[in-house]
């Protein structure tokens, strides 16, 4: 990883970075995710979020998709050029952040909460293009898409490498 600039924000520093490959990139939001975890703020905000939404408790499904609508209703998408990579505090400071922001934000969500988390690269015609979040629910043996970015409701389930694949995109993915 390779840094190209730093400044203070009110959150501590920020840098802007560049890395080697996917897999470095990867790495480095699945740190994000797991130091944020255990952050209070993290923690309180999924337990608002999920009380708010009177989501039944037990239910992993339905506090995952109260959390990624949530956050899809809160956070604010940008598209980044220079890509910028923040904190999860830092995306809620803003209420603002692209996919691995999301990603991150979604991810030490879920994870404050107990709900394990996947996050899903998509190779889109050749180039590593966007990621989302995955919560991992066991009840079901499998991963629900909880990619805040798309246009739909989290909740309605669309599954974002379906769609690419409906709109005639060829999609391979890493899972981390």
């Amino acid at each position: 990883m390779r840094t190209l600039g730093s400044w203070d924000s009110p959150n501590g520093p920020a840098s802007l970075v560049d890395f080697v490959d996917i897999d470095e990139q990867l790495r480095y939001l699945r740190r994000l995710i797991t130091s944020f975890r255990g952050n209070p703020a993290i923690r309180n905000l999924a337990v608002q979020i999920i009380q708010e939404g009177q989501v039944p408790a037990r239910d992993k499904k339905a506090q995952s998709l109260a959390i990624g609508d949530w956050v899809q209703q809160n956070i604010y998408y940008i598209h980044e050029l220079p890509e910028r990579f923040q904190d999860p505090t830092e995306t809620l400071r803003l209420k603002a952040g692209d996919c691995d922001d999301m990603t991150s934000l979604i991810g030490s969500l879920l994870e404050s909460i107990g709900i394990p988390s996947v996050m899903v690269c998509m190779k889109v015609n050749g180039g590593w293009a966007h990621i989302f979040p995955a919560a991992r629910i066991p009840e079901t043996n499998g991963l629900l898409p909880l990619d805040a970015t798309m246009r739909f409701a989290v909740s309605l389930g669309r599954n974002p490498i379906e769609w690419a694949n409906e709109r005639g995109k060829h999609v391979t993915i890493k899972l981390a």
